[in-house]
């Protein structure tokens, strides 16, 4: 009788269901998050994140729309008389577009029941200020509520009081391990070959795992099934170029984009003009920067029949920096590479599955030069995925989600391999480990009544450390006292899990709304790192008898609401997260190649707490938003600190940030970004002391120190070409500067001992960015 009530299933009702998919008529681009609606009644579907829907309408003659953002409302009558299969290809409209530049594409926040996500909008990203005129997705993340850098000037996120490697990055359902370029400097998303981003930080849905606070779900384009189309830019710093095509029209098409940075070459031509030229700041400056990036971003997608759909999407990018003022004695390389091959099919009128393989690869690599001895050090990890997801339509208020995935890891965390004969250092390599981790899950979408939507459901998630591997025993003082060998494939450790998930959307009458949520989640991987920075010296690892899977509550309240003539949005959110198993690192930790890493890391609890603002202008010339988040975050491990509670280095209790457009004419507009947020904090010396004739240091408590707040504003103009019908070539051209104002925000604070008196040392700041202009030139045809 319960399930009766929970699903309200009307037997042999006269009702018949319409299904398919909705397309963008232009260029055959599936559209994520359209609404199909019956006017006039409670009566709607949203089209999945691969553009299929699935509507339950009464017999007869029925009104239907289709609504997106963006694109002209589509109309059709309809006589309902069986199920009936109902693609949908929507027109771009250029008057929505022009008018409104804020408002993601995809559900109304106030219907929304996932509440805490946002959708990037990627027309106005493209439009921001951005360093050297590099698009950046990650950057723009950084914009948004509760979302902020964990190091100034980077694209590591901290999402509501996690570190970095708490985020889930999938491009295309692969996961992206490092999804940073240059150091962080840059994320691996190209922007042109990007069709959708959208991040969950409050309520996740269960097909989701793996990661405590977030999952930044990035979406590849299809190729245009249509007609060939080429686009590219040319800034100061990189390059790229984009071409997609049909294979067979409106059957198949492929997307191929590519991007090259010559950061480098840059850098050293502009230093060494500068030092030329006497500028007091580039005096000593050493034009021997290597800094360079490429990656390239691939899909095809064939349409086998209107009910199977094949995709492949792939991805390369590699990297290699040497900077002398941040170490002036090694150079890195790393890179990632992934793999999807997708399935997409439609069983029936309600049933749509989608089946995956996926591939990821993240390899990593250090290189001492210049030194005796001369080694390079290398790491990697590889992962291999099954997927299958389900979407039942069980009627029209309710939306069945279910599903389960077996992924395999294997880690290589490190070997030492000598560069030259000449070199000191004898080949070493630590032990490989590999895991397999099987989930299944389960969500329902409810509507109930006109007032409420619940989102209900749960992830179990199972994890399983495999042999050949050693695990040591340990006294008190970290001795080893016995090992333990298992064989290859022997189970070494097991840890499961249930990860529950509700959130509860009330829309009260005056169009506003009440959000709720709860979220589980737990975290099998863990990074080994102590430096903000992501270094690829940072190493992955997995759960194993002495490091234990972390797991986070939260907990969060919001009120979203719309003013009556829809120009502003806005909306409050609060939070709680509780974190259990979170790790840190002994004092003085030796994390490099070490094979007992377990007895440099320690774990305790964490909490992280704040309250969310976005205020958010969404038409006319002048649009943007204003987004200020409060939050704090602590951790308690016992050990460290002297047991004493402690911040984490990303806590930056206040964050502000204005993104403002005024646009003059169809040709031409303005934009601009103020960002400021308090300083985060950091362990420094606090004062030496000599033992025979050296200085050492002694430090603060765990991150006692609060570094200066970071404050900048950014501003950039965008000038389109004059538009011609008899011609396919447009351009635009992107001019701006980063950090008008040249304030000297801190990226690094270090101590090092005086070279010229070693009874002394000295402390050196680091500022990443001055005032930097740019120019960027864009083009398609």
């Amino acid at each position: 009788m319960h399930l009766f009530l929970l699903f309200s299933i009307t037997l042999f009702s006269q009702n018949y269901t319409i299904h398919g998919v909705v397309t963008d008529t232009n260029n055959g681009e599936r559209l994520i998050g359209a609404t199909i609606f019956i006017p006039n009644t409670n009566l709607y579907a949203i089209s999945n994140s691969y553009g299929f829907y699935s509507l339950e309408v009464p017999k007869g003659k029925n009104g239907l729309k289709v609504s997106y953002l963006g694109y002209k409302t589509y109309t059709k009558n309809l006589d309902i008389a069986g199920n009936t299969l109902l693609n949908i290809s929507l027109i771009e409209d250029s008057n929505i577009l022009n008018e409104v530049l804020i408002k993601a594409k995809g559900k109304n926040d106030i219907t929304n029941s996932e509440p805490g996500s946002h959708i990037l909008n990627l027309d106005r990203i493209k439009k921001m200020p951005a360093v050297a005129g590099e698009v950046d997705i990650l950057k723009g993340l950084q914009l948004l509520p509760g979302i902020q850098t964990s190091q100034e000037g980077t694209t590591n996120l901290s999402i509501r009081g996690g570190s970095h490697d708490q985020n889930l990055f999938l491009l295309d359902d692969a996961p992206i391990y490092n999804p940073s370029h240059a150091l962080g400097f840059f994320s691996v998303f190209n922007p042109d070959a990007i069709k959708n981003v959208k991040v969950y930080k409050s309520f996740i849905p269960s097909q989701f795992g793996g990661r405590l606070s977030s999952v930044v779900d990035v979406r590849m384009k299809e190729g245009n099934n249509n007609e060939q189309k080429i686009s590219g830019g040319i800034g100061l710093i990189a390059s790229r170029f984009t071409i997609e095509s049909p294979i067979v029209k409106e059957k198949s098409s492929f997307i191929i984009s590519s991007r090259y940075s010559y950061a480098g070459f840059v850098v050293n031509t502009l230093g060494s003009g500068l030092s030329e030229l006497g500028v007091k700041s580039f005096r000593d400056f050493n034009p021997n920067k290597e800094i360079n990036f490429f990656d390239i971003n691939a899909k095809v997608n064939v349409e086998l029949n209107e009910n199977n759909h094949l995709y492949f999407s792939t991805y390369v990018g590699r990297d290699h920096f040497f900077y002398s003022e941040i170490d002036d004695s090694s150079s890195m390389d790393w890179g990632n590479i992934t793999g999807n091959l997708r399935w997409n099919y439609i069983v029936n009128t309600r049933l749509f599955v989608n089946t995956m393989l996926v591939y990821s690869k993240y390899d990593y690599s250090y290189i001492l030069r210049d030194d005796i001895r001369e080694f390079k050090w290398l790491a990697e990890m590889q992962e291999f995925d099954l997927k299958s997801d389900f979407d039942f339509y069980l009627n029209p208020s309710n939306h069945l989600k279910f599903g389960f995935s077996i992924e395999n890891h294997f880690y290589e965390p490190g070997k030492l391999i000598p560069r030259n004969t000449e070199s000191i250092t004898k080949r070493f390599e630590l032990e490989g480990k590999k895991t397999i981790e099987g989930n299944i899950y389960i969500n329902n979408t409810q509507k109930i009544g006109n007032h409420l939507k619940v989102n209900y459901g749960f992830r179990y998630s199972s994890f399983f450390l495999l042999g050949n591997a050693s695990v040591n025993q340990y006294d008190e003082d970290f001795n080893i006292i016995a090992t333990k060998k298992y064989k290859n494939g022997e189970l070494v450790k097991f840890y499961q899990g249930l990860e529950p998930r509700i959130s509860a959307n009330y829309i009260l009458n005056n169009g506003h709304a009440i959000k709720a949520a709860f979220t589980r989640t737990k975290q099998y991987q863990h990074l080994i790192s102590n430096s903000t920075l992501g270094l690829p010296t940072d190493v992955w690892l997995p759960s194993d008898t002495y490091i234990k899977p972390q797991t986070a509550n939260q907990y969060s309240l919001g009120y979203y609401g719309s003013t009556k003539d829809k120009n502003f949005d806005f909306f409050t959110e609060i939070y709680y997260k509780s974190m259990n198993n979170v790790i840190d690192y002994i004092d003085n930790a030796d994390l490099f190649l070490n094979p007992n890493i377990e007895t440099q890391v320690l774990s305790g609890t964490g909490e992280a707490y704040g309250i969310e603002f976005l205020l958010e202008k969404k038409k006319g010339k002048f649009n943007g938003w204003l987004s200020y988040t409060w939050s704090n975050t602590e951790r308690s491990i016992e050990g460290i600190n002297n047991n004493l509670t402690y911040p984490t280095t990303y806590n930056k209790q206040h964050n502000f940030s204005t993104t403002l457009s005024y646009k003059f004419s169809e040709r031409f507009n303005i934009s601009s970004i103020f960002k400021y947020t308090s300083g985060g904090f950091i362990t420094v010396p606090v004062g030496t002391f000599n033992h025979y004739g050296a200085s050492f240091s002694y430090y603060s408590s765990r991150n006692g120190y609060k570094l200066p707040s970071y404050h900048r504003m950014d501003i950039s103009a965008n000038l389109k070409s004059k538009k011609n019908t008899n011609r396919r070539w447009q351009g635009e051209w992107s001019f701006g500067v980063y950090n008008l104002y040249n304030r000297k925000n801190i990226f690094s604070l270090f101590v090092k001992q005086n070279p010229e008196y070693l009874a002394q040392s000295k402390a050196y700041k680091m500022y990443l960015y001055g005032a930097t202009p740019y120019i960027s030139y864009y083009f398609k045809f």
